[in-house]
């Protein structure tokens, strides 16, 4: 479980919806597929520095990414072990160094994006690769509910991945 204090609101929650048992070990494992992570939930270790204790700062906006986030990444392994299904995992694995790999290329060739919309770009770009190999089953494309589910939280420039 996280302990979250949300600093705008002063309020203490306690956030369960995450896969694994370890809060530490899943935070460092989701920074690695969303940097923002480190942003939008701050540590605060304890003062006998045990983990297990481990509590986290955050502001209910970026609680809200946070979840998108974690939801967002859920719904992309579902769509790669369709899609594994239907081609292989190697395939499947190669959309997403593929959309890694355009992650990359815009935080060169776009440094004013934060670190946040990047992670959002990133989603945006698997979900597109996916998109393009299930249409061919029938499978309605995902790109419009996941711009849906972020509006408010983006501008219309990073929802549409238009630069």
């Amino acid at each position: 479980m996280l302990d979250i204090y949300l600093t705008d609101v002063q309020k203490q929650v306690q956030f369960k919806d995450y896969p694994g048992e370890h809060p530490v070990k899943f935070i460092l494992n989701f920074k690695k597929i969303f940097p923002s992570v480190m942003e939008l939930l701050l540590p605060v270790l304890p003062q006998d520095e045990n983990l297990e204790q481990m509590t986290w700062e955050s502001t209910r906006e970026d609680f809200e990414c946070f979840k998108l986030l974690l939801s967002g990444w859920g719904v992309i392994e579902l769509r790669l072990n369709a899609l594994k299904q239907y081609k292989d995992k190697e395939f499947a694995d190669q959309l997403v160094k593929r959309a890694q790999l355009k992650r990359k290329e815009l935080t060169q060739t776009q440094p004013q994006l934060t670190t946040l919309q990047l992670d959002y770009l990133f989603m945006h770009e698997i979900h597109a690769l996916i998109d393009a190999e299930l249409v061919e089953l029938g499978e309605k494309f995902y790109l419009p509910t996941l711009r849906d589910l972020w509006k408010g939280q983006l501008s219309e420039q990073v929802l549409l991945s238009k630069f």
